[in-house]
């Protein structure tokens, strides 16, 4: 991992992908002023500027995690009690009147083994009877016996796709979360060793599960958190390039980008409105990250997490415009980018006023009463919504 002059870390806060604390490391100390510029691209991709549209834009399949937000570190913060009842009226008043909204569960870890498999199978058949759609991630996140074992993680995924995939209303699973940042084991894989080996071996894994039990419609991806240094995220994907085989391409549906314009990356948003800013982050994922692991326009591109704050000088009003920005700008180009899916991370806050950067990027306050936001994201579902199941 790169280390910036500790002096950075004073001025910026990163927490890329769900994590945090970071944009001291985000960028090296040659490589930051270049990023907040506008340097040019180049082999790196420090920058983009967006397409013009050259395809119609497309609906979205949308979608929200409705569980507590990781805080960053090794260990998870306080959480406000969680009122079942609240929590399914809000989904409800969220999902749109046809079709349906996909629920993303996440913080499924490898270390919680067989428990951790039998917790996420009983929500995800909780939100099927109530009509969602369900996706899940698959996270690393070994125990220190575990860690870098290859073998026992291939086996946690097929145990966890085998078990998951027994209901219909799957429509996804996400192997890994954002191995890219290599801080942060509360929210991200890349805190642990061999974390790409995990990606390459993990997506085959569970496509191989889903063959033998005839769910090849259930998609599978890898999460991208935008970003921690150009450098170095340029060469996570140059990796996944080397490591990478037939199988894991043919396995492999989409990568799902995390980006939190404002809050992580860019962590000011200066010149840019947050879904120009997102549209950079899109632009870069499609136009140079990706080619670097040889992944073309066949893959997909998926906004797997998205969010803005109230709290830490963040404002409702502010966490409301930044939405409508940025479902629109994601839509526009949805076409010319392939931007198929949606996440909005997340439903609730964790606690009021929260000191976490995530503690407070919720549609609805701790309390479950509405923020502007709410009903900016019910709109949206409605005007740019798929109908896909």
């Amino acid at each position: 991992m790169s280390r910036a002059p500790r002096e950075l870390f004073a001025t910026y806060t990163v927490a890329l992908g769900m994590s945090a604390a970071m944009l001291a490391f985000a960028a090296p100390a040659a490589a930051t002023p270049l990023a907040l510029a506008g340097g040019s691209g180049g082999d790196e991709c420090l920058t983009a500027e967006p397409p013009v549209a050259s395809a119609p834009a497309k609906p979205l399949r949308f979608g929200i995690t409705p569980q507590l937000a990781g805080t960053v570190g090794e260990g998870q913060g306080e959480v406000v009690p969680v009122d079942p009842r609240k929590r399914s009226a809000a989904l409800g008043a969220l999902s749109p009147p046809r079709g349906t909204m996909v629920i993303r569960l996440n913080r499924l870890f490898m270390s919680d083994g067989r428990d951790g498999i039998r917790r996420f199978v009983r929500r995800a058949r909780m939100y099927a009877r109530d009509g969602y759609s369900v996706e899940s991630q698959i996270r690393y996140h070994p125990r220190p016996s575990q860690e870098g074992d290859m073998d026992k993680w291939a086996r946690f995924v097929e145990r966890a796709t085998r078990s998951l995939a027994q209901n219909p209303a799957l429509v996804a699973l996400t192997v890994t979360n954002e191995v890219n940042l290599p801080i942060s084991e509360n929210t991200s894989d890349g805190a642990y060793r061999r974390a790409i080996r995990a990606i390459v071996r993990g997506v085959p894994a569970a496509e191989r599960v889903l063959g033998e039990l005839g769910r090849r419609d259930v998609q599978l991806g890898f999460s991208y958190a935008y970003r921690y240094t150009p450098e170095e995220d340029a060469d996570f994907f140059r990796r996944i390039g080397e490591l990478a085989g037939k199988r894991f391409r043919r396995a492999l549906d989409h990568v799902g980008l995390q980006v939190y314009p404002g809050l992580v990356w860019p962590p000011v948003l200066a010149t840019q409105t947050a879904g120009e800013a997102t549209l950079e982050a899109l632009t870069l994922l499609r136009r140079c990250y990706m080619p670097k692991a040889g992944l073309g326009r066949r893959f997909g591109i998926w906004i797997t997490e998205n969010g803005s704050a109230t709290n830490l000088g963040h404002t409702e009003e502010r966490q409301a415009r930044e939405l409508s920005q940025t479902i629109r700008a994601v839509h526009r180009l949805s076409g010319t980018l392939g931007v198929s899916d949606y996440r909005y991370f997340n439903l609730r806050d964790n606690e009021p006023n929260g000191g976490d950067i995530f503690d407070n990027v919720g549609l609805l306050r701790a309390d479950y009463s509405r923020k502007p936001a709410f009903e900016v994201f019910r709109r949206a579902v409605r005007r740019f919504g798929s109908r896909a199941r």
